[in-house]
């Protein structure tokens, strides 16, 4: 099977993860000295793995202990174990093993230069080997104390707090090629055993949950101030700046500084500032070492990615390889997690996939859901898969109840998930997280029904539905301190308060503005892009009378030139200044443009939105989807449902989501004549006018079958 069948395989059809071979990550061993797993009775998960052959899942995926034990010292039993259950209960199946590769606890005690340090930690070698394998080692990657929460059969002892050294730092070429050399190991043993030709591709992982996130991100600690990262970032800044006295004098460093003399800033001087616009993007040189810290992260963290890839493919070039990357939308520090470069893995012949867990942000039902990464500009290039870890109403302990309070809203969440992939032309796995979440005869058939349906819609192709194009942007956010308020109230909620409009929106990178066909959309929203090149600017001026612009906050602040709200100006033809109100943690904006027409101001007076010919500014976080509807229709975007509903299609399917408290009475208004059937109630409609009431937290997935003349 060539790279693209299974790219296509892979693209089209659903997956199932389990906690099969869930073991302790860094690898610790057993009563018996084999590596310790979770749950020893391995077909308690196989069993779930059978149930979703029986419904017609075929493509498993799970943890597949890669055998590193320490150092030179490796052990094959667990892995040999799952992969004999997986195709035990699949014979004909296929596997996508998730291998970690972080380091175990006798290595940090042979590398101490090469592990990564928090602020507090310390810096000399032995200081930091003094440490290695105690309390003080962060082992998780999160502030944790009772271990790991959701071990199953294991209680750990161990808590995992206030740690002042976690395990490899992402800059060491030491872990780097000895990684590799387990990794090859495991790889090469894998494509000569029996199973080789069942094996799909090659789930990379490392890192905090094996999610290759930075040491600390989730508890909000920062790092790396660790031996080998310090030397590495010197290194970096000297080919960037081309010799120690340019470095110097970006960094504000003395003239002779060295790797060991180089100050980093601390957390607080890397993600503190919030005042002045200048110093919440960024702009004063002082802080031009916080920026290239942030993109030396993301930089190290890619070249890691494709390092781990390109030794896959060596062994199996065939096979797929891919990793969790791309999370910026919904995570506050984007940056510090090293999540902020796709384009740099987009463009790698060594990664063919990239995945995430969807959002667990407003993701109930009757919430919208959504993606951690900009799927569709992943989609461009390579293959987007989407974790549905979604909590059922069978989840016990600390997720119960979380997104799910019966089987009806379970049916909900999982046909809105459906309808988010198969709208972005995303693939997805489901996820049993907890172990049982799906253990259940009323949730396998609808599985069963869901499977089916992709079967009805993949034979179709996919053409996008949307008049309305989202913009965002990964690269700016190494320009920018942290704040989740501005991160919230003009991406993530925007967003999701966009799809409560009623109307069908696509979602890209800034990066893909050139390369992508605008005529469908009638709206272009510029929802977090405040970083714009000059040939991008000329790009968003050229754009025809025919649509309307909306530009949130203060869009293009960031150029080639510094960080100046003239930038915007130039780039908007609205003018922007800061107020002294502070409703957030990032500073205030009003339009102050005589010329433009104010669509909304404050209590104060101020404008917030604003409009001058087909261009509207908007500097009002937290906008609902009744403000942005006004904005829809004037751009002419068509409506499908009333406020308040959500709405999920493309040319094959529309999938009508209802709001919490709001149930759908009024006629669902497609934008041309049909034939529409309703897979989940099978009741069909004909015409451009479907009458389908619907209660709160409910679903309705209209395929459509013919177009009539």
């Amino acid at each position: 099977m060539t790279k693209e069948e299974r790219l296509s395989l892979l693209g089209k059809n659903p997956v199932f993860w389990s906690r099969l071979g869930f073991c302790y990550d860094p690898p610790l061993k057993n009563a018996e000295g084999r590596p310790l797993v979770f749950t020893e009775d391995l077909s308690r998960y196989g069993k779930y793995h059978e149930e979703f052959c029986r419904v017609g899942v075929h493509i498993h995926t799970c943890v597949l202990h890669a055998g590193w034990m320490g150092v030179d010292e490796y052990d094959y039993s667990l892995t040999d174990r799952v992969l004999d259950e997986i195709f035990r209960c699949d014979p004909d199946g296929y596997f996508i093993p998730r291998i970690k590769l972080n380091v175990p606890i006798d290595w940090c005690y042979e590398n101490p230069e090469e592990l990564f340090v928090y602020p507090e930690g310390p810096t000399d070698k032995e200081a930091i080997r003094a440490l290695v394998g105690t309390e003080k080692q962060d082992y998780i990657g999160y502030e944790a104390p009772n271990g790991y929460y959701m071990a199953g059969d294991f209680v750990d002892p161990r808590p995992n707090v206030g740690g002042l050294i976690a395990r490899q730092s992402f800059a060491s070429k030491k872990w780097l090629a000895d990684a590799t050399v387990a990794l090859e190991k495991l790889i090469d043993r894998l494509e000569r055993g029996k199973y080789g030709d069942r094996i799909l591709g090659y789930h990379i992982a490392y890192g905090t949950s094996g999610e290759c996130v930075f040491w600390g991100r989730i508890s909000e600690r920062y790092g790396d101030y660790g031996i080998c990262a310090r030397r590495a970032f010197f290194d970096w800044g000297l080919q960037k700046y081309g010799s120690r006295e340019a470095l110097a004098d970006a960094w504000c460093q003395a003239a002779d500084v060295t790797w060991e003399t180089l100050r980093l800033p601390t957390p607080e001087e890397r993600y503190g500032v919030k005042e002045s616009v200048e110093g919440f993007f960024r702009g004063a040189k002082a802080q031009t070492v916080a920026t290239d810290l942030d993109i030396f992260h993301s930089e190290i963290n890619c070249d890691a990615i494709a390092h781990f890839g390109k030794a896959i493919k060596k062994i199996a070039p065939e096979k797929l390889v891919g990793a969790f990357y791309g999370y910026f939308m919904h995570v506050n520090n984007a940056a510090y997690t090293g999540h902020c470069a796709i384009a740099r893995l987009l463009d790698s012949p060594y990664v063919d996939f990239f995945a995430a867990p969807k959002s667990y942000y407003r993701c109930q039902a009757g919430d919208v859901g959504g993606h951690l990464a900009a799927a569709q500009s992943v989609g461009r290039k390579k293959l987007w898969l989407d974790e549905l870890d979604n909590r059922t109403h069978l989840a016990k302990g600390v997720e119960a109840g979380w997104e799910s309070e019966g089987m009806h809203s379970t049916r909900t969440v999982f046909w809105r998930e459906f309808a988010k992939n198969l709208s972005a032309n995303t693939g997805f796995w489901w996820m049993d997280l907890g172990g049982g979440w799906f253990d259940d005869e009323e949730i396998m058939a609808e599985f069963a029904r869901l499977r089916a349906a992709n079967d009805l819609l993949q034979s179709k192709p996919y053409e996008s539905a949307a008049d309305i194009l989202v913009l965002v942007d990964d690269t700016c956010i190494t320009h920018m301190n942290i704040s989740e308020e501005l991160r919230l109230g003009f991406m993530e909620d925007f967003l999701y308060e966009l799809r409560m409009t009623g109307c069908i929106s696509d979602l890209y990178l800034l990066s893909d503005l050139e390369a992508l066909d605008l005529s469908k959309y009638k709206l272009i929203v510029f929802a977090y892009t405040f970083e714009m090149s000059e040939k991008q600017r000329e790009v968003v001026k050229s754009l025809g009378k025919d649509k309307t612009l909306l530009f949130n906050y203060a869009a293009g602040v960031i150029s080639d030139g510094g960080v100046s709200l003239e930038n915007t100006a130039s780039l908007t033809g609205v003018t922007l200044a800061a107020v002294e109100k502070r409703e957030y943690d990032f500073p205030t904006l009003a339009v102050c443009d005589g010329d433009a027409k104010v669509l909304l101001r404050d209590e104060e007076g101020n404008a917030r939105i604003a409009q001058r010919n087909g261009v509207i500014v908007n500097t009002k976080p937290y906008l609902r989807a009744d403000e942005l509807r006004r904005i829809t229709d004037l751009a002419g975007c068509h409506a499908y449902t009333p406020t308040g509903n959500i709405v999920y299609g493309d040319a094959r399917f529309l999938g009508v989501f209802t709001g919490k408290e709001q149930g759908l009475s009024s006629p669902i208004t497609t934008r041309e004549q049909g034939s529409y059937r309703d897979l989940i109630s099978g009741r069909t409609y004909e015409g451009s006018v479907i009458s389908h009431p619907l209660a709160p937290k409910s679903a309705a997935f209209f395929l459509k079958e013919e177009t009539k003349a």
